[in-house]
């Protein structure tokens, strides 16, 4: 049994950042002008960024866990 699953959330948060660009991308369709630039400048790249370095991360400690799960997993 696998104790710790970041896989699952990844997956999700990457689903989620999609529909995130979708929907912006859609958005900008309608509205051009000087608040559409801050809210993407000010508020979505950096939160696009932000996600982004956080994967390399997560995938990082998601390593980390497995090798804990495995050296604490009982002699079978």
């Amino acid at each position: 049994m696998k104790v710790v699953d970041l896989t699952t959330g990844v997956n999700q948060l990457r689903d989620a950042v999609e529909q995130i660009q979708r929907t912006w991308a859609d958005t900008q369709q309608h509205w051009r002008d000087e608040n559409s630039r801050h809210v993407e400048e000010d508020h979505l790249q950096p939160l696009l960024r932000e996600i982004a370095a956080a994967y390399p991360v997560i995938h990082e400690l998601a390593a980390v866990l497995a090798q804990a799960e495995r050296a604490c997993r009982p002699w079978e």
